[in-house]
Formats: C-alpha cells, structure tokens, sequence
C-alpha cells in the first residue's frame, strides 16, 4: 500500500504583543486559525514552504509596512518558515468595535497581506483567495469538530463527542445519535484555551465517569460524570 505523506496545516494566526490592547482578540484569533484552513490553506503553494503566515499588530506604525513585507517576500523564498505582514493600529480602537467591525478589520487586513504576496505562492489565481476570505467576511464564525472518530457508548445510547466554537465561547459537548440531543460538559469562555486545555488525545468511560486525557501531558484529567449531565 502506498504511504501518503499528510501535509501538516498551515498556521494562520495574529501577534498583538501586549493584548490587552485588543479586548478578545484571542477568540477572533483562535477562531480565525481554525476557519482558515480549509477556506485558505489549499490555494497556498507549499513548495514555497510557508508554514506560518501572519499578521503582526504595532500601534506606533503610521501604515502597514507593504513596502517591506513586498522586500521580503515577493519573488523570494521564505525565510523560516514566517510570512509575516507587519500591520498598522495606531487609529484603531479595538475594543470599540462591533464584532462585524472587527471581522471587516481582520479580513480587510488578511486580504493586504495575500493581495501582495507575487503569484508564486499560489496555486490558483489570487482573486480566489480574495474571494474566500470575502466568503469568511460573510459567514457566521462558527465551527464545530468532532474530536474522535470513536462513539461514545453509555447507557444503550451512542454520542459523539464535539467541540462547538464560536467567538464568544467554545463548548466540549456530547451529541446524541438517536435524537441530536446536545449535552454540555464543559464551556470556555476564553476559547484561545482550547488549544492547550481542550487537546484531548483519548477518552475512556468507567461506569458513569467519563474521562479525558490531554496531549499536553502535565494538564490533569478532565473527568465528568455523566449521571450530572445525561438525565433523560
């Protein structure tokens, strides 16, 4: 059998440096990393070998730095592995923007970035890419994962076991298979956290206790029991 190499994703993401500048930009940012990927990441060429493109926020810059970001990049091979767009946000007030004000900001600068990237580091015409992130503008930032392949049995009822992300807040949930049914196990309010307190590599289920275990091994066990949570 022919072994295929798995790509491993690229990462699209934000640097604030201090980021209490930037009211929830980690929810935006987290949420944004993930929606990314199979809006953006396909179109990319990889044999430039990109493996993180970014967008650095500064307050004290008077305009993005497109002359610099093109010096680096356009034409060139990456350095590193890091696309990196340094962004101006000197008059821009964060926190009072409207959530689709902050969408318009983000996608607005996502697409400078891309806009001036050379031809070479795409695999299709760059209005597609334009055009996807026009589609993230418009869509509802919301995404929801199945965490494992495996089902969850318990009580003669099988679940599946999800992760539902939006901006405001990220859920690890059991979903019903009979009825659809959502059961919440536990709610994070600063979804960036999913990425460390929420990557769960296994589960297990003892009698009514279920069980995760992290990939980042010095997290401890999550553990629920589900008599709390499934009561009908």
């Amino acid at each position: 059998m022919e072994n295929k190499k798995v790509m491993r994703n690229i990462w699209f993401t934000i640097y604030t440096g201090n980021i209490q500048e930037y009211d929830g930009i980690a929810n935006y940012r987290t949420l944004l990393e993930i929606l990314m990927i199979p809006a953006i990441q396909d179109k990319i060429n990889r044999e430039k070998k990109a493996q993180k493109i970014m967008l650095m926020f500064y307050s004290d810059l008077n305009r993005d730095d497109i002359a610099y970001f093109k010096e680096l990049y356009y034409g060139k091979k990456v350095n590193g592995g890091i696309v990196n767009l340094s962004i101006s946000t000197k008059n821009i007030d964060w926190s009072s923007f409207s959530d689709q004000e902050r969408k318009n900001f983000l996608i607005e600068k996502w697409k400078v970035l891309f806009n001036n990237l050379s031809d070479d580091y795409f695999l299709v015409d760059k209005s597609e890419v334009i055009d996807s992130l026009e589609e993230l503008r418009k869509e509802e930032w919301k995404h929801t994962s199945l965490l494992f392949k495996k089902k969850l049995k318990y009580n003669k009822d099988a679940y599946s076991i999800v992760m539902d992300i939006s901006v405001e807040k990220a859920k690890l949930a059991l979903v019903r298979e009979s009825d659809e049914k959502w059961f919440i196990l536990k709610e994070f309010e600063e979804v960036w956290r999913i990425m460390t307190d929420g990557n769960f590599k296994k589960f297990k289920l003892e009698e009514d206790i279920l069980t995760f275990e992290n990939s980042t091994f010095f997290l401890p066990l999550e553990q629920f029991d589900l008599r709390e949570i499934i009561k009908d």
